[in-house]
């Protein structure tokens, strides 16, 4: 009977470790960026684990104190050649990577890696591009329900421990 929940409770902390990367209809990632004279930091959706690069649906936050209103979609500025995909794996982008767009005006932002190296570019009011390296980090925001399963299978694995009599 011990030996059946100390198994029960394993695999209830392990689904909840792995449950982070079943595919799920949305996740959450938490970003962040800083660079000479830029930082950035907000959340972008896609629509899975991101295992391989796919499309990102959203995305908010601010950038040097202007909001991040949102994705410019494929093929609307032409100033930048981008498919705003992210994978978790390094580096998370492509070399065209993501633009964004911001609040008042401002012009838009792509952001990507090339050469070994995270970029922050934008085309200044002269049409002059900006670039700067920066270094760029992202993580996904655990769902509750991960957590809290994780949490009670850890739990019942270190109920079931105590009670379990020293081995010999």
């Amino acid at each position: 009977m011990k030996l059946k929940t100390f198994l029960a409770a394993g695999t209830l902390a392990l689904s909840g470790l792995l449950g982070a990367t079943a595919a799920h209809a949305v996740t959450i990632w938490n970003f962040s960026y800083t660079g000479p004279g830029v930082t950035a930091s907000g959340s972008f959706t896609t629509a899975g684990a991101a295992l391989t690069p796919e499309a990102m649906l959203s995305i908010s936050g601010v950038r040097n104190g202007v909001a991040i209103t949102g994705l410019v979609p494929l093929g609307a500025d032409p100033d930048f050649a981008y498919d705003n995909e992210f994978t978790v794996a390094s580096p998370n982008f492509t070399d065209g990577g993501i633009v964004f767009s911001q609040a008042g005006g401002n012009p838009n932002i792509n952001v990507y890696f090339f050469n070994g190296a995270y970029q922050d570019l934008y085309i200044d009011s002269f049409g002059d591009p900006i670039e700067t390296a920066i270094s760029w980090a992202a993580a996904p925001v655990p769902e509750p329900a991960t957590a809290l399963t994780l949490l009670a299978g850890l739990g019942l694995l270190g109920a079931a421990m105590r009670k379990s009599p020293a081995a010999v």
